[in-house]
């Protein structure tokens, strides 16, 4: 049993963590203007679930990911897609939960280079995906259910950002653990970046 000095000690340091990561996701966001007017003009509770404020926009320019056309499974709000739209000349984010703030959030920033598609399960996604031609994907689906789905089709395109890429996710963990080490780039919030050689 911990003493009380080690329990203290413990939410100390727990504090000093937490107090941290909301300091670097307030700073990624006022250090955005894009996402900093998204924030205004539709409030924050947009940005819950979303890895926008975890470094996407750093890692993506870190690793040199730029490209043609983007695809991305999982759109949530589609905050993500406005983010990778600033590396690719058009992007297709699809999801089979329905959202209709991703397209208010699109017009409202005058953003042409985005179409989000709507499927209405897993077969339908799948149809979606194999009539598009892309050099990119972002993985960030139901990460419990769909991860070999999902993996086996973005990864023709040999160049994959997979989310969530933590133990606390053991089918996405389990993939990238299984890829080539030296093929694999880990960095933001549990981003796991993979390029074929």
């Amino acid at each position: 049993m911990k003493s009380f000095a080690d329990l203290i000690a413990h939410n100390e340091d727990f504090e000093q963590h937490l107090e941290k990561c909301v300091y670097e996701r307030m700073q990624n966001l006022l250090n955005d203007k894009q996402l900093l007017e998204i924030y205004q003009r539709f409030g924050g509770q947009i940005f819950r679930r979303s890895s926008v404020l975890y470094g996407l926009d750093e890692f993506l320019k870190s690793n040199g990911v730029r490209g043609d056309t983007c695809l991305e499974i999982g759109t949530c709000n589609g905050l993500t897609a406005v983010v990778l739209a600033r590396y690719f000349k058009h992007v297709y984010s699809i999801d089979v939960m329905p959202s209709t703030i991703k397209r208010q959030i699109v017009v409202q920033m005058g953003l042409d280079n985005i179409t989000f598609l709507d499927a209405a399960d897993n077969a339908e996604k799948a149809k979606l995906i194999k009539s598009i031609d892309f050099d990119f994907a972002f993985m960030d689906g139901d990460h419990a259910n769909d991860t070999d789905l999902d993996w086996a089709l973005v990864k023709k395109c040999k160049r994959v950002l997979i989310h969530e890429a933590w133990k606390h996710q053991p089918p996405v963990w389990k993939l990238v653990k299984s890829l080539p080490k030296d093929q694999v780039k880990y960095g933001a919030f549990n981003m796991a970046l993979w390029v074929s050689k």
